[in-house]
């Protein structure tokens, strides 16, 4: 194999793992007949102002499992999807109450544009289905109405030298049939390799409505920023631990979220 040729490989296998990170898909799409799949457990707190004058202040815990999988059509071709089931309790001063179900449910494919030695690029089309789960105070989590989503990914090899760093960079319009506001989203990851088996990742995710919701519609704002470790424990099993800060956001409950996932790939 020509060197540009070891290059490509070697991006386009780090990238299969990143993609795991980011719990949707790389520009680096995965091989013919192969899968990829992960499983994430996360535990969310939020805190809030007191609804009620003289009352405690409002606090929502949340635990989630998420399953992720993604498989390779043809070399530019993969389709995936996710399952987010999760169990929340909610305490606005008075009472608590306690409420299970999925909260995410989507699938998607996409087409690889170009890939070579250094970067890549790809479209990407998500389809979301209802998940009719009332979340308590976490908008994000209410879901009515099926969401359709257009993305472009990005990836680049930044550095090769003390050690590999990389990048991966989306954004995407998401239509929303249900009364929610449509929304931009875009997410950000820079990737350090400074051993064999282990990545650093730094991510950033912006979600920002775009349009007026209908009457009594979801409308809400956030930004995400969310440091991990990845253990590659053998070659086709690694670990992820992690934490998400909700640094900003508008008509939501911020929190802090701590995770372990599990990736695994055949």
């Amino acid at each position: 194999m020509g060197r540009g040729g070891g290059w490509a490989h070697a991006i386009a296998s780090v990238f299969a793992l990143l993609s795991g990170a980011l719990a949707h898909a790389s520009p680096w799409t995965r091989d013919p007949g192969h899968f990829f799949i992960s499983n994430r457990a996360a535990y969310l707190v939020a805190r809030g102002e007191p609804v009620f004058p003289d009352g405690a202040p409002q606090r929502f815990n949340r635990y989630d499992d998420d399953l992720y999988f993604e498989f390779g059509l043809t070399r530019s071709t993969m389709i995936g999807g996710k399952i987010v089931y999760g169990t929340s309790t909610y305490f606005d001063g008075l009472t608590t109450s306690t409420a299970s179900g999925f909260s995410e449910i989507q699938g998607f494919a996409e087409r690889q544009i170009w890939r070579n030695g250094r970067d890549a690029f790809a479209m990407s089309l998500v389809a979301s289905v209802p998940a009719r789960f009332d979340a308590g105070p976490r908008a994000d989590l209410q879901r009515e109405g099926a969401d359709v989503e257009l993305r472009a990914l990005y990836g680049r090899n930044l550095a090769a030298s003390p050690f590999k760093i990389y990048m991966t960079a989306e954004i995407g319009y998401r239509r929303r049939f249900g009364s929610a506001s449509d929304q931009i989203r875009g997410d950000v990851l820079i990737g350090a390799r400074p051993t064999h088996r282990l990545l650093v990742l730094a991510e950033v995710f912006s979600t920002k409505a775009v349009a007026a919701p209908a009457p009594g519609g979801l409308d809400y704002d956030v930004i995400k920023l969310q440091p991990s470790l990845v253990w590659q424990a053998s070659r086709r099993l690694s670990v992820q631990a992690g934490f998400t800060h909700e640094a900003a956001g508008r008509n939501l409950l911020l929190g802090d979220a701590w995770f372990l996932g599990l990736w695994t790939s055949f």
